[in-house]
This record gives C-alpha cells, structure tokens and sequence, in this order.
C-alpha cells in the first residue's frame, strides 16, 4: 500500500505543479479563451472570500482543513518523502503524517512542505478560476475528481475525512452533469445551462470561501510563537525570524488570489486593472 500512496501522490504534487506553472506562464497566451464571466459569479465569488475570512462555524473549515493537508501531503512527495496519512477532525484540526528518506536539502524541503499547506487553499483557487474562465470546468471535475478518489483510496484515514471527500465527489459529479460529458442521469435536461452556471458559482463559491478561510488563519498566525506552526517552521527553514515568515505567507497568498481574480475579470493581465464586476 505503502508504494501505491507513494505513486498517488507523486502523480499529484507532479500534476498540479506542473498545472500551476502552466497556468501562470500560458495566460497571456490563452487571454483570448476567457468566459465572460457572470456579474452574479463575481459577486458569489467576493462574497464567498468574505465568509470565509469571518466564519467562526469549525465545521465549515472542514474542506480547508483537507486542502491544507493535501497541500502538506504533494510537496512532502515532491520531495521525495513518503506520505503515511492524512487525518481530518471535526474540529478542523488536521495531521499529515511522513516521513523522509534522508536529510538531504532538510531545510529547503522543510520550507517547501510548511508553506505550501498554508497557500495551497490559494493555488486550488488559482487553477479552478484559470480553467472556469476558459470555460474548462469539466475537466477541472475530472481531474479533480481522480485526485480525490486517490486520496481517500490511499491516504485518508478517518470518518470526517471521507465524509468530507464524498461530498465533493458528488458535488463534482453533478458538474460532469451538468457540462454534458455524462448522460442526465440526476439533473433534468432542460434545466442543464442553468444547472451548469450554478455549479460554477458554487465551485468557486467554496474554493474561494476555503482561501477566505485560509486567509483568516494565516492573519491570526502572523506572529507564530509554537515550534509546531507551519509559519514557525517555515521561518525557520529560511532564516528569518518567525513574524516575517507570517506575514511572508499572507503576501504569498494575496498574491495568488490578485492573479486568479484577474482571470475571472478578463483582465489581459494581472498588472491592468479593468473592470471589478
């Protein structure tokens, strides 16, 4: 089982870094591939960040919590480390367990696995805006889709876990539905364009509101004082001292989230400003 989670997630760290550099070298390329984007999916989208950064309800941070840990489980496979578990808890807290074959680049791997549970609500967000925009939605589901059939197949390890990876898997079942690239089967027909665009909203309503969410947390670990913060071990991987690394990560995301919102918007790039609705 060991080698086969080793696999899973090597093709997963492998296919989404690839998909991120992709997606931040071509769009001055693929420009003229954008949607016009919906005024009431902008909205959801605005809405959905500012939910996110204010909820106080833990079990609506369940989806971030598995996407912080995923994020955690791809880099520490990336660089060439071993993934045992993932845990999710009801109470949002979240455990990626792994091991290293060597301390070979110790500190550079430490940097990379620490940082990239913290932003990896931001690069989710920042794929899905880029493949929505140019109307890529179902093969954002699928690939999806087999990401998260890997992971509770191999690594998932706990009831709250596979609750939370069931439901976006039949969430994006019904996307596969709605796109036409899977007969009717729960949906009526008549309904799909409609059906599809609120998909899309709610897509990127939950991706956005997992990157409000991660923002909310990464704003109140900005002064990691705890060895065992992702933001402390992070600063220390670096050398510098743990406040700059906080507030390091928050830039990184903000970052992020500017050059996803400037795909949903249209703009040629990410540096001219056009329209905000």
């Amino acid at each position: 089982m060991q080698f086969l989670r080793n696999l899973t997630w090597w093709f997963i760290g492998l296919t989404t870094t690839v998909l991120f550099v992709l997606v931040l070298i071509l769009s001055d390329l693929l420009a003229g591939l954008f949607w016009n984007v919906p005024r009431t999916t902008l909205i959801t989208v605005y809405v959905a960040l500012a939910l996110g950064f204010v909820n106080k309800v833990k079990l609506f941070r369940l989806g971030e919590t598995l996407i912080h840990e995923v994020g955690h489980a791809q880099m520490v496979a990336f660089t060439f480390g071993k993934v045992k578990f993932i845990r999710v808890e009801r109470d949002t807290s979240g455990v990626t367990s792994y091991a290293r074959p060597g301390l070979l680049f110790g500190r550079i791997n430490e940097a990379l696995v620490s940082l990239f549970g913290p932003i990896s609500s931001s690069v989710v967000f920042l794929i899905t805006t880029r493949l929505v925009s140019s109307e890529l939605t179902a093969y954002w589901a699928m690939g999806a889709g087999l990401f998260i059939f890997l992971i509770l197949l191999t690594t998932v390890r706990n009831l709250w876990g596979w609750i939370t990876g069931l439901a976006l898997l039949a969430m994006l079942y019904l996307v596969l539905e709605s796109s036409g690239y899977v007969d009717p089967k729960l949906l009526e027909v008549g309904s799909l364009n409609d059906t599809k665009i609120l998909l899309v909203n709610v897509i990127l309503g939950i991706t956005a509101f997992n990157l409000g969410s991660a923002l909310q947390y990464s704003v109140m670990c900005r002064n990691p004082k705890s060895p065992n913060m992702d933001e402390f071990k992070f600063s220390k991987a670096v050398f510098i001292p743990p406040w700059i690394g906080g507030r390091l990560i928050i830039l990184v995301q903000l970052i992020l989230l500017w050059i996803s919102l400037s795909f949903l918007l249209g703009w040629p790039s990410a540096f001219e400003v056009g329209r905000l609705l």
